[in-house]
């Protein structure tokens, strides 16, 4: 039997569903609905598409059939795209982790929800124990990609949601460059790698890997330079919808991968970074706001400029977000990273000091939320990710509770 885990113990109630609760499920839908006994098995399914993972894994036990259907891959995957279609069915959560190589290190979890509704409450934060060697490379569908470095190049995937991990792919040589994604046309999820292969005596030798989880992991490598002068963490950003990882070239570009065909191509920032006159911008950096790839940068640490790619590809459909203006001593000489966007309000998280502030687009005003207990005592700072709960196993070939999965503590 499986074991429940941390947030099934948390969370768990006294399950009770009634008809008043679909009802409120459907509220637009006009559907009478009779007693439960009778409801037809697809508008059963379709409630259910619309509650949040961690709600699912409760109503489970509610009987056989529903144990069945949400514990199957095709609901997992359904639920996903429902969730990618009404982001409103479900509420992301923010991970964060410290710097693997600190005694100090820290990863947990919190609810963004949280930090929007209540942010002069302190939101509760999730830590996780047994992680001081993980780094978070990105999410995907409620998958995080971690890697271990300590116990050598090895990646994992993990699902904090159900707490299973795959198991661990083994990369050999320096990993300087890399990305974690899904091949929507192959359902495959792939980890991209610019490994330093070198020898004693050797000059240095790169080489871009692409790996796939799957039950027999394969390894491609594709003959590309332009990965040997990327800036920033070399984390690549996924963009869900075209199945690319992307980066930025020191020529002021995008460097974008794709993930079905596994090739390469370039488009323009919104800023030439290497004009003369923009020689005063500073850490420039990728992310992902209201499913669009954006770019981050700092002018002379007086303000940052946000901008949003409405169009992916095009680089005249850039349109700038925001200009955010550093009059705060907390923002004075820092790296900012926008994580989220929810109506007028972006969230972003201040990696140097593990601050979190919510921005005002309308007005400018700036919050300072508390999370509990706080992770601010964490002297180099943290790096922070957005994910949204899932049922997607990190098995290979999305395949639950098989012999390759394994779980990780929590506390």
């Amino acid at each position: 039997m499986t074991q429940p885990t941390y947030y099934e113990k948390r969370n768990r109630k006294r399950l009770r569903v009634t008809r008043n609760r679909l009802k409120r499920l459907l509220p637009s839908t006009g559907t009478s609905l009779g007693p439960l006994s009778v409801l037809p098995d697809e508008l059963i399914r379709e409630i259910l598409l619309r509650l949040p993972a961690r709600s699912l894994l409760r109503f489970q036990s509610v009987c056989n059939s529903w144990r069945t259907l949400i514990s199957s891959s095709q609901f997992a995957k359904d639920h996903v795209r429902s969730i990618a279609a009404d982001p409103s069915f479900s509420h992301p959560r923010v991970v964060y982790h410290g710097f693997w190589f600190y005694r100090y290190k820290r990863f947990g979890d919190f609810s963004v929800q949280s930090l929007f509704e209540n942010p002069s409450q302190p939101t509760e934060v999730v830590r996780f124990a047994g992680k001081s060697s993980h780094e978070i490379i990105g999410s995907c569908n409620g998958l995080l990609c971690l890697q271990d470095n300590v116990m050598g190049n090895c990646i994992m995937l993990w699902n904090p949601c159900i707490g299973l991990t795959s198991q661990p792919l083994e990369i050999r040589g320096f990993i300087g460059v890399c990305g974690f994604g899904y091949d929507h046309v192959n359902d495959e999820y792939k980890f991209v790698a610019v490994v330093d292969q070198k020898h004693k005596q050797e000059p240095l030798r790169f080489e871009t890997r692409i790996y796939t989880f799957c039950p027999n992991s394969s390894k491609r490598i594709i003959q590309d330079t332009a990965f040997k002068r990327i800036i920033g963490d070399g984390k690549g950003v996924f963009v869900p919808g075209t199945a690319t990882l992307n980066w930025i070239h020191w020529h002021g570009l995008v460097l974008s991968l794709d993930l079905v065909k596994e090739t390469c191509s370039e488009f323009s920032l919104p800023l030439n970074l290497k004009a003369p006159e923009n020689k005063s911008f500073v850490f420039p950096h990728l992310c992902m706001l209201k499913n669009c790839l954006a770019f981050c940068c700092s002018h002379e640490k007086t303000h940052w400029s946000v901008w949003l790619l409405k169009e992916y590809g095009m680089p005249q459909s850039w349109t700038r977000l925001a200009t955010i203006h550093c009059h705060h001593s907390l923002l004075t000489g820092a790296a900012l990273h926008p994580l989220y966007i929810r109506g007028n309000t972006l969230l972003m998280a201040v990696a140097s000091t593990s601050k979190i502030v919510l921005y005002n687009l309308d007005d400018g005003r700036l919050e300072f939320p508390l999370l509990k207990p706080t992770p601010a005592d964490v002297p180099m700072g943290l790096w922070f990710y957005i994910y949204h709960e899932s049922l997607v196993s990190p098995s290979y070939r999305c395949l639950r509770n098989t012999k390759g999965a394994e779980q990780l503590p929590v506390k």
